[in-house]
């Protein structure tokens, strides 16, 4: 057999040099991390970034498998994906590498077989994933914000009702206050205080606009005598039945008080002569 010349020998090297100085541009000019790996998916070839991204020197890369910078509880998941790959398929999916410090960094692989070597690509998902749970802790805040505010709403809707309520209680318990001001607490018609009034405003009116004007003094009769006979009981109950024998005798524009003990007063207004 003929020896090669030193020309072919030459030639040979030359064309061995172009196609490692070839693979070594590909593999630099590829911005995410890239890996070849053997059938025993133990580690040939890693680009700059691969070996920045592992943190492991390339004389240390070499001599290990790809399994041993992938999570314990992710390696069943990893090694089902290689198989599906010796089947000719391509795959892509996400999982974590465990770099040479330590550091658990989540990845989107995406690998094939090619010529008996793994080729695989990785995309650092480090800065996706902080934006992601940047977001995702947004918007648990802002739906604990939301919640918040229509518990508040509720709250405050609760609050206002009992308001209201309480409001309404208070309109009604003072009304009551100045009707019971002004109301006798045996009969139920008007008392002295506010008969009182009536007159002086009714008195005060019929000067700037002369109109006749009433006053009716009414005394029961022997009212002691009967009270003093029958007892007190029976006495009020005269005197109730007195007081609306009196406002059945006038009009309901008239007022009709009691002035003291067994005396009442009216006054008719614009009653005539």
């Amino acid at each position: 057999m003929k020896s090669p010349s030193l020309k072919e020998i030459r030639g040979k090297v030359e064309a061995l040099e172009r196609e490692i100085n070839l693979q070594r541009s590909i593999l630099e000019v590829i911005q995410d991390p890239f890996f070849i790996l053997d059938q025993k998916e133990e580690f040939l070839k890693a680009n700059p970034k691969g070996v920045d991204m592992l943190a492991y020197p390339w004389e240390e890369l070499r001599r290990i498998a790809f399994v041993d910078v992938i999570p314990l509880e992710e390696i069943r998941r990893v090694r089902e994906q290689f198989e599906e790959m010796k089947r000719g398929k391509k795959v892509r999916f996400r999982t974590y590498i465990v770099s040479r410090l330590g550091e658990r960094i989540p990845v989107e692989l995406f690998g094939g077989l090619r010529e008996d070597a793994f080729l695989i690509t990785m995309k650092d998902l480090r800065e996706k994933t902080e934006i992601e749970e940047k977001s995702e802790r947004i918007q648990k805040e802002l739906a604990e914000k939301i919640r918040e505010r229509d518990q508040y709403v509720r709250e405050l809707s609760v609050l206002r009702d009992l308001y209201e309520d309480k409001l309404k209680e208070i309109v009604k318990m003072r009304e009551e206050t100045v009707l019971l001001s002004y109301t006798d607490h045996l009969t139920g018609i008007y008392n002295y205080r506010f008969f009182i009034q009536q007159l002086t405003m009714e008195v005060e009116r019929q000067k700037r606009y002369p109109t006749p004007l009433t006053l009716l003094m009414i005394d029961v009769d022997y009212f002691k005598h009967y009270n003093d006979t029958n007892g007190h009981l029976v006495g009020d109950q005269a005197l109730k039945a007195i007081s609306v024998l009196i406002q059945n005798a006038v009009r309901q524009t008239d007022i009709v008080a009691r002035y003291g003990g067994d005396e009442f007063a009216a006054i008719l207004i614009n009653a005539g002569e």
